[in-house]
């Protein structure tokens, strides 16, 4: 007799961390797992449709959570930065649906600062996810390696510099594939994860260093030019044009300059069971993106 696949559900699968998963959930051998993907706009999970998981709508409704978490075994659970208290709604839908579909494990991506004050509210959906009644998982990732290409691939690639407020602070920095190899470690293996909160770091720099090694890699001098918090926001709110998305990246980058996540964390090596990849593996293959065409 043919043993009963798994249910995973991806929660937040357009983005980058959700995708990563999805698609090692996929690659698993002998096609493993049955892997939904939720997003609130399902034609852009065609990606990982046609890598053979299903879609299924996940927006702020009630339904769309039930319709998505029904016969989950696990969720990894992304939540997207939304205004107007639409994260709250989401993850309560999420969770309430959750418990009473009977999801045996949740998998949720918080971030390394969730206990200094930031831009979300990880910490508090955090204190839901863990009274819920659910077995659980938190993964703490640290700032992704991948940032440094997109926020700071364009200006390098035309004029050599880029800016930032996080000053001489030293910073924790991990890849994306290393969240997610951790995120599908916890879903696989949940006997192993239960309970258990992980702050993931693969090593740390500072945005001096990353200027130097970009500068490596590319050929060409990288500058980084540190402006205050006020000029900071200035810019981004000047490129984005969303205050909001600028007083963000300026409490994030305080956070950097001030150390807050700057100490490197076993737990990833010890999950994964396997060296990190570094910033400079990271960099190098995104070396494109730093050089004019």
């Amino acid at each position: 007799m043919a043993s009963v696949k798994k249910v995973f559900l991806i929660a937040g699968a357009s983005s980058k961390n959700g995708t990563s998963v999805a698609k090692l959930l996929l690659a698993e051998a002998g096609n493993k797992y049955i892997v939904r993907v939720g997003a609130r706009d399902p034609t852009k999970l065609s990606a990982l449709v046609a890598l053979g998981a299903e879609a299924v709508v996940l927006d702020t409704s009630l339904e769309s959570a039930f319709a998505a978490f029904n016969g989950v075994d696990g969720a990894f659970i992304v939540l997207p930065f939304l205004a107007g208290g639409a994260e709250d709604i989401l993850i309560e839908n999420y969770l309430k649906a959750a418990k009473e579909t009977g999801t045996k494990h949740i998998v949720y991506l918080s971030a390394i600062d969730a206990d200094v004050k930031s831009s979300h509210n990880h910490k508090k959906y955090e204190q839901l996810v863990s009274e819920s009644g659910i077995p659980f998982t938190i993964l703490r990732p640290a700032w992704f390696h991948e940032n440094a290409v997109s926020y700071y691939a364009e200006t390098i690639k035309s004029q050599g510099v880029f800016w930032s407020s996080a000053g001489d602070g030293v910073y924790t920095s991990v890849a994306i594939a290393d969240i997610s190899a951790a995120a599908v470690a916890a879903l696989t293996e949940p006997e192993k994860h239960v309970g258990q909160t992980y702050t993931l770091t693969g090593e740390s720099v500072t945005e001096k260093q990353v200027a130097e090694t970009i500068s490596k890699i590319i050929g060409k001098p990288v500058t980084h030019v540190n402006l205050s918090p006020e000029e900071y926001e200035a810019l981004i709110t000047q490129v984005t044009g969303s205050k909001e998305y600028a007083a963000g990246l300026v409490l994030l980058d305080t956070n950097r300059r001030e150390g807050h996540f700057g100490k490197v964390d076993p737990a990833l090596e010890q999950i994964i069971a396997r060296k990190p990849i570094s910033l400079h593996e990271v960099l190098t293959n995104n070396a494109s993106a730093f050089k004019e065409a």
